[in-house]
């Protein structure tokens, strides 16, 4: 056994492999459905950032001043480069303990006391040119007036410190800013603007990444079997249409010359998948339904029985979804008296049914259709009555093909009641629309009847 699976995974070496390619597209579909809240989030976080920055923002004022340091040493004979090497050495030094002479707090409570204040509030730091004898000292606060005063304060008081540790030095004042007119951190919020923004954006992301994965919906072939385990009878694809006026509607029908060659060969290849189940078992009323509104089951009805009629059957096809009636829409005819009429004893069965040359076809084509006709809220009440099944077995009695367009299972028990009368059912599932468990919910609801379930098909592919 093992040696076979080896030869297998040798045969099919992609079996088991990610679909990376399959995952971004679905990442991206899913992406172009939830791109508004991506937008939403990302405005909300560049917002919030930008509003947080704004309100929580503090002025920074840095004064300095620069000194050159000279070693108070009697030298004697020594050259001009020692007196150098040591002013360089002292400058160095003076930094070097600067962080100690702060850390003791001597340096900031001589400079409190000389402002005459219990703390300094600013931060005080010291640096040194590397190989010369400057050093700086810099006083950062929040206020450009009390910056310069304590380092006035810190210049006054830091010699008489520094003295107890590196020994007498001379500080001669080059250069200092003066009280600071503009701040180090000017008001800017586009900075924090783009990182909220980002910061948005990015959850955006991950929460259409985290909506895919968790979406267990219908994507592939594969998934009828895994999913809902239920035989997947054909991919249908999906076929843009070009807009119309608002006199006509487009819609997608194979008695159109211009339907697309590719939906055309789909239907055919679940046409005969239907046939045979049908030959199989010695069924003739087929339901049409689906788990949600929206999936295509009445255009995949409609063209399903002409495709039947295009191979020499004889068809009757019943608009039964009474909230919803629209093959007759599908077919191009006008409204007019149907199902709902007949069912409320309004009119006889003959007075609605239409005969091919009725609907503008080819008179020997033997397509029959029953529409809808009013639309009414309470659909399984009519549909459950001894007469609609009369009325099917009236349609079935000349017909090798009775096809029943129902509304959605998992929806309404409209086709849950219809399933009583019908012999074998087609489930449409739309891809990457209805969960998995909406479509079992719809299943569950047909097996009380014990109807056979010919297969779904995947439309929109």
């Amino acid at each position: 056994m093992s040696e076979r699976r080896e030869e297998n995974r040798t045969q099919n070496p992609e079996e088991g492999l990610i679909d990376i390619v399959g995952l971004l597209k679905e990442y991206l579909r899913t992406l172009s459905r939830m791109w508004l809240w991506i937008l939403i989030l990302t405005l909300a976080g560049g917002g919030i950032s930008y509003a947080r920055s704004y309100f929580s923002w503090q002025p920074s004022y840095t004064a300095s001043a620069t000194f050159t340091i000279t070693a108070s040493q009697d030298t004697g004979t020594d050259t001009t480069g020692t007196y150098s090497f040591y002013d360089n050495a002292t400058a160095e030094q003076m930094v070097n303990t600067f962080p100690y002479i702060l850390t003791s707090g001597v340096l900031s409570r001589r400079a409190a006391a000389q402002l005459g204040q219990e703390q300094v509030s600013g931060q005080i730091q010291a640096s040194s040119e590397n190989n010369t004898n400057l050093f700086t000292l810099s006083v950062t606060d929040s206020d450009a007036g009390r910056a310069y005063e304590t380092l006035q304060a810190v210049i006054t008081c830091y010699p008489e410190v520094a003295e107890m540790i590196v020994g007498r030095t001379n500080m001669e004042l080059l250069d200092e800013t003066g009280i600071p007119a503009h701040p180090d951190n000017p008001r800017d919020g586009r900075r924090e603007l783009a990182k909220g923004a980002a910061v948005g954006c990015g959850l955006g992301l991950a929460w259409t990444a985290l909506v895919m994965l968790s979406r267990r919906t219908v994507r592939k072939k594969e998934d009828f079997q895994n999913m809902i385990n239920m035989k997947c009878l054909g991919e249908v694809p999906q076929i843009s249409l070009k807009k119309r006026s608002r006199q006509t509607r487009n819609v997608l029908n194979i008695m159109n010359e211009k339907t697309d060659p590719d939906f055309l060969e789909a239907l055919r290849l679940i046409r005969n998948k239907i046939e045979y189940s049908t030959w199989k078992h010695k069924h003739k009323v087929i339901l049409i339904t689906s788990a949600l509104a929206g999936e295509g089951k009445s255009t995949l009805a409609v063209n399903l029985a002409l495709s039947l009629v295009q191979n020499g059957k004889r068809v009757a096809l019943a608009d039964c979804d009474l909230r919803h009636p629209s093959d007759r829409e599908i077919l191009g005819l006008e409204q007019g008296q149907g199902m709902y009429e007949i069912l409320s004893r309004k009119i006889k069965v003959n007075d609605a049914l239409l005969s091919a040359e009725q609907m503008g076809m080819d008179k020997s084509m033997h397509f029959y259709f029953l529409p809808g006709g009013e639309t009414v809220d309470d659909g399984s009440r009519l549909l459950g009555t001894e007469r609609m099944q009369k009325i099917i077995e009236t349609l079935a009695q000349n017909v090798d093909y009775v096809i029943l367009d129902s509304a959605p299972v998992g929806m309404l028990t409209d086709a849950g009641v219809l399933a009583q009368y019908a012999d074998s059912v087609v489930f449409v599932v739309k891809k990457d629309y209805a969960r998995a468990d909406h479509i079992l919910e719809g299943l569950e609801e047909l097996s009380g009847s014990r109807i056979h379930l010919i297969g779904g098909i995947l439309n929109g592919v």
